[in-house]
């Protein structure tokens, strides 16, 4: 009869720790609390690409730079300027208007057409003018003509593969940030279960404390575990918070407003390898592009700065008519002419500063060579690492599953010994803490397999797609 009412007893504890701990699978769906605002994967992309505030102030670098181009262009438009002046001096009264009409040529011809009419006094003067200026050495050419235009169109392009760099760098964040909520969401879950568990554990040994079937030891067991998850599960919760707190920054929303996410813990293992990751990252990243490019500036500069060595020499054409009379209507019908063809020009006989530059430019030309070069090793070294994480977490995920399977099958055996009284609560405690601390593992290793994926596609330049126009 003592033997019957002993496992009698230990049936109904058992029921207490089933029912009233928990399942340590079970997992409590909350409620949507008011003002939560729930995102899928997808949905937060998509949201950090239009609102993340460190992409607005890139964009608003690029329409800079294309206002720059605009103003560079617009020094060969055919322009319409008004000119006019009015004055007095001791001996008489002036007094003329016109326009001016110019345009800039690529090839650094400069040509103007005036007509002005000026009153002196009571007499009228008119006269239409034209005027020509050919560069033949120093200015001359298209190379050098265009050298705003060329510059603000590279800092154009450069402004565009900036943008798409920082679009790329938000998406990973984003993608980290959000498995970074879940891992601690999952993580805060599994505390609070195992919580629940030692609680049960502590008040189970407390009870059979009272027949003699535990000891003092069993309670103190499970009240330092339970202290211990409780540290835990404070620190989860604080862990979630920042995770929380970095989206919010990365979404530029309120960080005073709460936010929940989902995305599939399900994954895809990549397949591929070293030369072929390699070859797609040389072909696709936009930052090599942008050092390839910096060769070429860095060469047309280069020819800028040696035309500004030769010597200032320039062909100047005027051809003008003109007519003076007392009569406004007489004086426009510019009866007379006059021409004057001539060279002039200017040097600095050393030209000290134009030669260094000039050197500098070719200078300029090596360092960008070497820094293309260094990006090149960079971007392979970035996708061997990327690649050996992959295959290490996914070596992870395989060794922390066997794990788990382990612990699951150590607890099982542990709760079959505790509930026919063949053990303490000993084994119990530790079995669950070891399919706790596996469980984690395991979430750790698949949420940082998924972002390594999108890491690795980051390195090989194919996480996002960039439009035809900014190739």
């Amino acid at each position: 009869m003592a033997s019957f009412s002993k496992y009698l007893l230990l049936a109904v504890l058992a029921w207490i720790i089933t029912v009233g701990g928990g399942s340590l699978y079970a997992k409590e769906t909350p409620d949507n609390d008011r003002g939560v605002f729930s995102l899928t994967l997808n949905q937060a992309i998509n949201l950090a690409l239009q609102a993340n505030r460190s992409l607005i102030t890139s964009s608003f670098g690029l329409d800079s730079q294309t206002l720059s181009l605009n103003s560079s262009e617009s020094v060969f438009d055919f322009t319409a300027v008004p000119q006019f002046n009015a004055g007095v001096t001791d001996s008489q009264k002036r007094a003329g208007a016109g326009v001016a009409f110019q345009k800039r040529f690529e090839t650094g011809i400069e040509a103007s057409v005036i007509p002005r009419i000026v009153r002196v006094e009571d007499q009228y003067s008119g006269e239409a003018g034209l005027s020509l200026k050919v560069p033949l050495l120093k200015g001359y050419g298209r190379d050098v003509n265009l050298d705003a235009v060329q510059g603000s169109r590279f800092s154009v392009r450069s402004s565009e593969r900036s943008l798409f760099s920082a679009k790329v760098n938000v998406v990973v964040d984003t993608v980290s940030a959000v498995y970074a909520i879940i891992r601690q969401a999952e993580l805060v879950d599994f505390y609070v279960v195992q919580a629940d568990n030692m609680e049960a554990h502590a008040a189970n040994a407390i009870m059979k404390e009272k027949v003699g079937l535990a000891t003092p030891m069993d309670i103190l067991r499970a009240e330092i575990r339970l202290k211990d998850i409780e540290s835990s599960l404070a620190a989860a919760k604080e862990a979630l918070s920042n995770a929380e707190d970095r989206l919010k920054l990365i979404l530029a929303f309120p960080l005073e407003k709460r936010v929940a996410v989902k995305a599939p813990l399900s994954y895809d293992v990549l397949s591929i390898d070293l030369d072929e990751a390699v070859d797609t990252a040389l072909a696709n990243r936009v930052e090599l592009e942008q050092y390839r490019e910096d060769i070429d500036e860095a060469k047309r500069r280069s020819l800028v700065s040696k035309n500004s060595v030769l010597p200032q020499l320039d062909l100047v054409m005027d051809y003008g008519r003109y007519d003076d009379d007392r009569d406004f209507i007489q004086s426009m019908a510019l009866e007379e002419e006059r021409w004057s063809v001539f060279l002039e020009g200017s040097m600095d006989w050393s030209r000290t500063r134009q030669k260094n530059s000039f050197e500098q430019s070719l200078i300029s030309i090596r360092t960008a060579r070497l820094n293309y070069n260094v990006k090149k090793d960079d971007i392979v070294r970035q996708v061997r690492f990327q690649l050996e994480s992959l295959k290490k977490a996914e070596e992870n995920i395989r060794i922390r599953m066997q794990q788990r399977h382990q612990a699951e099958g150590k607890l099982a055996m542990a709760n079959i010994k505790f509930n026919h009284g063949m053990t303490d609560n000993f084994d119990v405690i530790e079995a669950e803490t070891d399919f706790l601390r596996a469980s984690v593992d395991l979430l750790t290793a698949e949420t940082a397999y998924i972002v390594g994926t999108y890491r690795m596609r980051s390195a090989m330049g194919t996480l996002i797609e960039r439009s035809s126009d900014n190739q």
